[in-house]
């Protein structure tokens, strides 16, 4: 069990709505069913015709924004309640009423991007270069180029109403699962029940024998949900390769990579670049198991401290450390992080029923974002809570423009998030005096690397595969998604750890894979160009402070090679994420360097 230290900050969802029970919750959705239904009467079989004009589009648009606004804020409002309590059967109810009614909603808007696909070309090539549309334009050029892989309407009206049913319900089911769960850990002849939150941070314990019984007690609690969570995934896997037959995309990471706005060999560029560089974490490993004194290192051994104590940060001394780093880098940046705390856009309490993990979740541009934690006083906490703020800063930039334009594609939304982490990991270095705690943290830095780019593309490379022998060889067992996360995660460690058999379980708490498919590449898109822009900021100081800010401004209103450009990087360019690369492996020489070992 985590130790309590001090109480800690929920979010008030009071500007969403005072509570489940709110009139205001039927009364919105009420309305939008109504203004759905007038849209659709409103302006089917106007769009895609020859004589359309720039500024009927404009009207239709602009309607349609303001509906999808309003139809958001009651979805928004269930999600997150059911995050801090997934175990409430009526949260969990109005999440699934909330979706249902999201789903209804879908099935009256269909036509409109399905007929913005079917402007003749001659008419749209006419039009779009008119004024009144260029607020517009990033989003309606992007859906011309998904016009390729609609189907009919009536088929995707289907599509629509089943997605409850499909894959969200499976994900809920995966969330609810792991949200149950307890770990049995056996320690000094007592046992203790964990959730899964409390349990994670214990591999990060100096006590080597501790670490290995809460391994062993994940693994444990993962293999008795393993036939459920496997089912889920091979449902989810083949639900997958049925749309994408459907919708003609020929690989499956093909349609994320289409929605991400990035090319499939700019992705495989930076896929590929992270392999050819394992050597990295390799010959980190190698330093770590020589620090830690150990005949071997294991997959528990992974994320000791190096400095022997077990330190604690509570969650005050959290908010001053990434307040102050914000505050370093820009004056702004500190007014935005601060309204999180004080006007309760956080939750950060522990609770038994509550989601795992953190997140941000931005609502619309005229609303505020949201931040999860589950805060456990551990010092990668700290990195937490820098990356989710940098998300919520992000949101509250990006807040000028349109729904459509709101949100960055996935590989940008993490540079804000990313860099937020830089800035309080070097407000930390430069504190410190002495080589050993200069050296923790560089160790530490490294490590929290290794997991948001090496991994995460190690995560990549087993989707790809898992989902090819889904297609190829029918439902995969358990043991084959074992073998499969195993390879792939032993081939980045080289001979430098063994995982062990009990690590080939741990793909099954992984939620990106069953949520989000092919999300994993973003956070090493994200990383690897944040250590560059940090690099950059770092040449030119306070010069900088204006680009950064301009370019998180721009949400999603242009594409990432766009946008990277304006900073002066090419992401189609092989040299710009080794770059990336050999900054990480800078900071491994140093750490080599402050062990005495150069």
């Amino acid at each position: 069990m985590i130790r309590k230290t001090e109480n800690l900050p929920t979010w008030d969802l009071s500007d969403l709505y005072a509570s489940a029970d709110d009139p205001r919750l039927e009364t919105d959705m009420d309305a939008v069913r109504t203004q759905a239904r007038t849209f659709e009467t409103q302006f089917r079989n106007t769009i895609a015709r020859s004589d359309l004009d720039a500024g009927h589009l404009r009207q239709a648009q602009d309607v349609y924004e303001a509906l999808l606004r309003a139809q958001y804020r009651p979805q928004a409002y269930a999600m997150l309640l059911f995050a801090t309590n997934t175990q409430d059967p009526e949260r969990g109810a109005l999440l699934q009423k909330t979706r249902e009614f999201g789903s209804a909603i879908a099935t009256h808007l269909v036509f409109f991007d399905l007929e913005i696909g079917q402007i003749p070309a001659e008419t749209y090539d006419a039009l779009i270069d008119s004024e009144i549309l260029d607020p517009y334009r990033h989003y309606l050029d992007h859906q011309r180029l998904l016009a390729a892989h609609n189907l009919t309407e009536p088929e995707e009206k289907i599509l629509v109403e089943t997605t409850t049913s499909r894959g969200q319900a499976f994900g809920r089911l995966f969330t609810e699962t792991h949200g149950r769960a307890k770990y049995c850990l056996s320690r000094h002849g007592e046992s203790q029940e964990l959730t899964q939150s409390e349990l994670l941070p214990l591999l990060y314990n100096p006590d080597r024998e501790l670490r290995r019984t809460a391994a062993e007690a994940l693994t444990k609690g993962l293999k008795r949900n393993a036939h459920v969570c496997t089912f889920i995934y091979n449902t989810l896997l083949h639900e997958k390769d049925v749309l994408d037959r459907l919708r003609h995309y020929e690989r499956p990471e093909a349609s994320r990579h289409l929605h991400n706005e990035l090319s499939a060999e700019i992705v495989d560029t930076v896929s590929d670049v992270c392999v050819s560089n394992y050597s990295t974490v390799a010959d980190y490993y190698g330093l770590k198991q020589r620090l830690l004194d150990l005949d071997e290192l294991t997959h528990y051994d992974r994320y000791a401290p190096l400095d022997g104590e077990e330190s604690e940060i509570p969650f005050s001394q959290a908010r001053e450390i990434v307040l102050g780093a914000f505050g370093d880098f820009s004056p702004r940046l500190l007014e935005i992080a601060t309204d999180f705390f004080d006007k309760r856009w956080i939750d950060a309490e522990l609770s038994a029923s509550k989601r795992g993990g953190a997140f941000c979740a931005g609502v619309t541009p005229d609303h505020h974002p949201y931040v999860l934690l589950n805060y456990t006083n551990q010092p990668r906490d700290v990195m937490t809570l820098a990356h989710e703020l940098g998300h919520g800063v992000h949101d509250v930039l990006a807040s000028g423009n349109h729904l459509f334009d709101y949100h960055p594609v996935l590989p940008m939304a993490e540079t804000a998030s990313t860099f937020g982490e830089m800035l309080v990991f070097d407000r930390l270095r430069q504190n410190l005096t002495s080589r050993q705690e200069r050296l923790a943290l560089v160790c530490s830095k490294i490590e929290d690397s290794f997991a948001t780019v090496f991994r995460q593309v190690a995560m990549y490379r087993f989707e790809q595969q898992a989902h090819q022998a889904r297609r190829t060889e029918g439902e995969l067992p358990t043991t084959h998604l074992n073998d499969l996360w195993q390879a792939n995660m032993q081939e980045m460690f080289g001979d430098s750890l063994s995982l062990g058999d009990d690590h080939a379980w741990w793909w099954l708490y992984i939620p990106h894979i069953i949520n989000t498919p092919f999300y994993v590449y973003a956070y090493a898109f994200g990383e690897l160009m944040v250590l560059s822009l940090y690099a950059r900021y770092q040449e030119e100081g306070e010069a900088f402070v204006g680009k950064y800010f301009d370019l998180l401004s721009a949400g999603g209103s242009r594409s990432p090679a766009e946008l990277v450009a304006d900073m002066g990087f090419d992401i189609a360019d092989r040299a710009f994420w080794q770059g990336g690369c050999d900054l990480i492996r800078h900071r491994v020489d140093e750490a080599i360097a402050l062990a005495g070992e150069e």
